[in-house]
């Protein structure tokens, strides 16, 4: 049953691909700085973190950027009225404790 659970966390439950994010990411960190850059401006690209479904970050202008908290090392990522190309730069914010 907890394995069941625990792999239920890891999905992405409102869909989308789920990147692994843990090399570029630094332990410490409580909060992701996201650049997006679309190379279409007629989608729109979705981002969260799974844990994290109701605090997901909208991209649709060509150039922007979103804070988002993270639970572990993966987002989610869906392009909504797509096929586009994308550019997403990921910058961990470390923590204040």
């Amino acid at each position: 049953m907890l394995a069941t659970v625990l792999i239920a966390a890891n999905m992405c439950l409102q869909g989308g691909e789920r990147i692994d994010i843990s090399r570029y990411v630094d332990p410490t960190a409580s909060l992701l700085e996201l650049k997006v850059t679309l190379e279409r401006t007629t989608g729109t690209l979705v981002v969260y973190s799974p844990g994290y479904e109701e605090q997901q970050a909208r991209f649709s202008d060509p150039e922007s950027s979103a804070l988002m908290p993270f639970s572990e090392p993966v987002l989610c990522v869906a392009a909504i009225g797509g096929p586009f190309e994308f550019k997403i730069e990921v910058m961990p914010v470390e923590s204040v404790d």
